[in-house]
């Protein structure tokens, strides 16, 4: 009977034992983030590419805009604002990398003789008439914008004149302008017509 007893003991012992052993198992997780690196044209309203912002200078079309013209070009305020600006409230970029260039560049002034007086060229204006000065403070990300620029192109990069500089900017940061930030500088010796030009804003990974 003391056999059998301790039989049991030791049987009940060793099943005790294995209710009480833990298992486990594992699993892995793999992060990819992406290298990004954007610049955005926006509206006043947030943050979607607005893909047609236009600014106007059209000091043609009333009497009062003439006279606006005659006045800069009688006593000159550092230039005329815009008439309109369309879909152009401000630029912003993203980045998650360590050092990033914004430059500008502009394409050729395109003349119209839309006046009619049989002109085949401009005179007068040229892409050092048209200005840019930032009104906004550095944003997150944002280590320096130039203090001013016009879209004549006078630097060594194939992607224009270098006018910011950042890094990581945590989200989306503002380069400090929009189309209202642009001026149109005059001294009354502009050929009348129309005149047409294309800016683009390019940023440069380091």
């Amino acid at each position: 009977m003391k056999k059998v007893l301790s039989l049991l003991v030791v049987v009940a012992a060793v099943f005790s034992s294995a209710a009480l052993a833990q298992t486990g198992d594992s699993h892995t997780i793999n992060v990819k983030i992406p290298n990004l690196l954007r610049l955005r044209i926006v509206d006043t309203g947030g943050l979607n590419s607005s893909n047609n912002g236009a600014i106007a200078f059209d000091y043609n079309s009333t009497a009062a805009l003439q006279d606006q013209y005659i006045n800069e070009v009688n006593a000159p305020t550092g230039g005329l604002a815009p008439t309109t600006v369309t879909g152009f409230g401000d630029v912003i970029v993203f980045s998650n990398r360590t050092g990033w260039n914004v430059f500008v560049s502009a394409s050729t002034l395109v003349f119209s003789d839309t006046r009619g007086l049989g002109l085949t060229a401009g005179a007068g204006l040229d892409l050092t008439d048209i200005i840019v000065t930032p009104s906004g403070s550095l944003d997150t990300g944002v280590t320096s914008v130039a203090g001013s620029w016009d879209l004549e192109h006078t630097g060594p990069s194939t992607y224009g004149d270098l006018i910011a500089q950042g890094g990581k900017t945590q989200g989306w940061s503002s380069l400090g302008f929009g189309g209202s930030n642009y001026k149109l500088v005059v001294d009354g010796d502009e050929n009348p017509g129309d005149y047409d030009t294309t800016v683009t804003y390019t940023i440069v990974g380091l």
